[in-house]
């Protein structure tokens, strides 16, 4: 028989009571931000109660955040107290900051004009400006203030613009019609906020209207005063957006490019700023690029001194390179890139010194043609060399496609790809940190990392390049591939930041490893050429689906997933088919089997040549093989000459990605 002491025992037990008691109350006052508990949930109501406790928090983002949660939760219907709705005007930002302002009486009094200023000026499609917008309109109503019938029209086209839902935009614009007949005169409403001339000017672009956007358009620039002398910059920025618009109706309308040339030529000299007389100039180029090449060198000769951004012609460029190689314009490829040589660094100046180094080589060159090469190049004779020189010396841009060109450019100086810098920078200390960066950590400490993306897109701009790079890794290590190689981007290439080792290995990962490696192996490729060819296509997302219907790494269609399972399966392989003769290529195995088997397959049928097999990926094999019958041009320049963009684009992006790759992980030029 046990003898047992009550007293000690009832001691302990109340000891023990104290001391959990203690624990449960540190354990509760340890600050887990409640905002990303309120992101996860499904309830409403739990939502705005975890949202209400984020106001307290000691992070201005949460605090300005939740604020704005809050105040959409409430437009839809979730009560919330007087106090809690002063802290939400208290902390919110933007536009939500903007409506409290006007409605709330602490700044401009809520007024007729003072509402249209706010809902004719923000050109967004989101949930929560929605509900601002809604929320302003209603305190309109309550304070009774009225609207006209065509100022109802056109915030209700304005909207549906913004919403890009045109065809809808239309008939409201139409409410400014006199029996069926658009005024003379500019209506005061679009004098008083001009950003209905670019409503309206983009339904007229996106919507079937004939010439309707640009005889208007036309008459209202015509009919503007000669002269505004107490507002000259409204004058020249309302002819400024008519003569703009008028321009790319004109273009829409087809047969009318000499038209649409004229009038971006009339609006160019009253651009408000240099990004808009780039895009007057891109406008231009892009309105003559399929005629006589020789008019659109003669534009570019014009206009080439008035870039701003160079890499805004990236794309037109490239095109009309692709234009040139096609026609076998050898002449002019020379000549454009006498206009283009002292322009900044872009990718475009790239892929053109490169062509031109091959043309030399393919001694595609008249005597005329290497004289004007020898004078770009400052030599006393043409030599590939030289222009694989350009090409290289141009630098590492942020281009994947650039990479391609340098790759071969070094290989042809028998230079480094690229060199890594020796240092490692130092990450920035946590006692550093700020608190928007603190704000996006919170989300993977609190197990909310997937609702992250719209806020640290919002927030990137207000980051540090030692926070972006902070944030890059976090994201890495959760895995979440496409934004830690975004984020990188955003700072790797700013001017005078090191490329070091470890902000290359952010931009191009290797998630995957030994699945990949061991396909690449099975069918004789080099890892790195996997790795930039699932990077391209699917930036390492296993469940991804294209609007194409590809799925998986490697983006397989159903019906090439279905082909090549079958053909594995025949040759002894594995068994990918289910029951119901389906293939899930959302199986991380399986997908990168099928993907690398079929591109085994389109290299033994383009005999090694691994650019043409890649084409052939993206774009069809038979569509490949067609081109490629018709063409007598070497393979590396046939490759200029493909007519989707996207396909031939593709090649070099994959190559360019596998060529870093390679220099990263697998100890330089691979096979």
């Amino acid at each position: 028989m046990h003898n047992y002491n009550v007293f000690g025992s009832f001691a302990r037990l109340c000891v023990y009571i104290v001391f959990s008691l203690f624990i449960f109350s540190c354990v509760s006052q340890v600050p887990v931000d409640t905002f990303y508990l309120a992101l996860m949930s499904d309830s409403a109501d739990d939502k705005a109660a975890l949202f209400e406790k984020a106001l307290s928090s000691p992070n201005e983002y949460a605090r300005r955040y939740a604020a704005e949660e809050l105040a959409v939760l409430n437009m839809q219907g979730i009560d919330i107290s007087r106090r809690t709705a002063e802290l939400i005007k208290k902390e919110s930002h933007g536009f939500w900051a903007e409506v409290f302002n006007i409605t709330s009486g602490t700044g401009q009094a809520l007024t007729k004009e003072s509402a249209l200023a706010f809902l004719l000026k923000h050109d967004l499609n989101t949930v929560s400006f929605t509900e601002a917008r809604q929320y302003l309109l209603n305190e309109c109503t309550k304070k009774k203030i009225t609207f006209t019938h065509n100022e109802i029209a056109a915030m209700a086209g304005y909207f549906a613009v913004c919403r890009l839902q045109y065809g809808e935009a239309l008939p409201l614009f139409r409410f400014f019609q006199e029996d069926g007949v658009w005024p003379e005169q500019l209506p005061d409403l679009f004098r008083e906020y001009p950003g209905l001339i670019n409503a309206l000017g983009r339904t007229f672009v996106y919507t079937q209207t004939k010439d309707e956007g640009l005889v208007l358009f036309q008459k209202w620039a015509e009919n503007l005063p000669q002269e505004m002398p107490d507002a000259p910059d409204v004058l020249m920025d309302l002819r400024y957006r008519l003569n703009f618009f008028a321009a790319r109706v004109s273009r829409r309308i087809g047969g009318q490019g000499a038209k649409a040339v004229s009038l971006f030529e009339q609006a160019m000299p009253d651009a408000p700023d240099l990004n808009q007389q780039d895009a007057c100039i891109w406008y231009i180029l892009d309105s003559i690029i399929t005629g006589p090449s020789a008019v659109f060198i003669d534009k570019l000769e014009q206009y080439v001194s008035k870039w701003h951004r160079s890499s805004y012609y990236n794309d037109i460029m490239e095109r009309f390179l692709h234009k040139l190689v096609s026609g076998r314009e050898w002449s002019n490829v020379v000549r454009t890139f006498a206009s283009i040589q002292n322009t900044g660094v872009s990718n475009f100046k790239i892929s053109y010194a490169w062509v031109i180094a091959r043309l030399i080589e393919y001694n595609y060159l008249s005597a005329s043609d290497m004289r004007v090469a020898a004078r770009i190049a400052d030599t006393e004779t043409a030599e590939s060399a030289s222009f694989y020189r350009i090409a290289y010396n141009t630098g590492i841009i942020f281009s994947v496609p650039a990479f391609y060109y340098r790759s071969l450019s070094a290989d042809a100086l028998e230079l480094p790809f690229f060199e890594l810098s020796d240092k490692t920078a130092d990450d920035i200390p946590v006692s550093e940190y700020t608190q928007a960066l603190e704000f996006l950590l919170g989300f993977f400490k609190n197990g909310a990392a997937t609702h992250s993306v719209s806020y640290s897109r919002q927030l990137e701009s207000v980051l540090t390049p030692g926070e972006i790079r902070v944030l890059a890794q976090v994201y890495d290590k959760e895995e979440m591939y496409p934004q830690s190689m975004r984020l990188a981007t955003l700072y790797i290439f700013k001017e005078g930041y090191d490329k070091d080792r470890r902000n290359w290995e952010l931009m191009f990962p290797l998630p995957f490893r030994e699945l990949i490696e061991m396909y690449a192996d099975q069918f004789g490729f080099a890892p790195s050429l996997l790795y930039g060819l699932v990077r391209t296509e699917s930036a390492f997302r296993s469940a991804v689906v294209s609007h194409a219907g590809a799925v998986g790494l490697m983006q397989l269609m159903p019906s090439t997933a279905k082909d090549m399972a079958d053909r594995i399966r025949r040759a002894g392989g594995p068994d990918y088919t289910n029951t119901d003769g389906s293939v899930d290529s959302t199986d991380i195995v399986l997908n990168v089997h099928i993907g690398t088997f079929y591109y085994f397959n389109l290299m033994a049928y383009f005999n090694n040549e691994i650019i043409l097999a890649l084409m052939a990926y993206n774009g069809g094999q038979n569509r490949i093989r067609r081109l490629r019958a018709a063409s007598r041009l070497p393979v590396d320049l046939f490759t200029e000459t493909v007519p989707i963009l996207e396909t031939r684009d593709y090649g070099k992006r994959v190559l360019g990605a596998a060529r870093v790759y390679q220099e990263l992980y697998y100890g330089g030029i691979g096979d």
